[in-house]
């Protein structure tokens, strides 16, 4: 199952600029094949995103069709912020500038 990161205040997925298997650049969800993979890079992706507090983030595991519902909600907008909505153990948009 995927890991994404999420922020432990806001509980605000990270989200970016990716590039996709084809070579092209789309805005979405930052995420790991494996818990292995994601506990290694989380600390090396976020200095590449000049995050200067990676202690704020943490590893969520969601499901495939989770991840797959965080790229559609956001619509390839970078306008766009995702939410972990942890009672519900859904995620939700906000048009709300990133914090990311």
């Amino acid at each position: 199952m995927p890991f994404v990161l999420k922020h432990k205040e806001s509980n605000q997925l990270f989200t970016c600029t990716l590039v996709n298997g084809y070579k092209l650049a789309y805005y979405g969800t930052k995420y790991w094949d494996y818990e292995d993979d994601a506990a290694e890079g989380q600390q090396p992706f976020l200095e590449s995103q000049s995050i200067e507090d990676s202690k704020l983030w943490e590893l969520l595991e969601l499901t495939e069709n989770q991840l797959k519902m965080c790229n559609v909600k956001l619509k390839n907008d970078p306008r766009l912020s995702l939410y972990w909505d942890e009672a519900n153990r859904s995620i939700r948009v906000d048009a709300s500038q990133s914090e990311s």
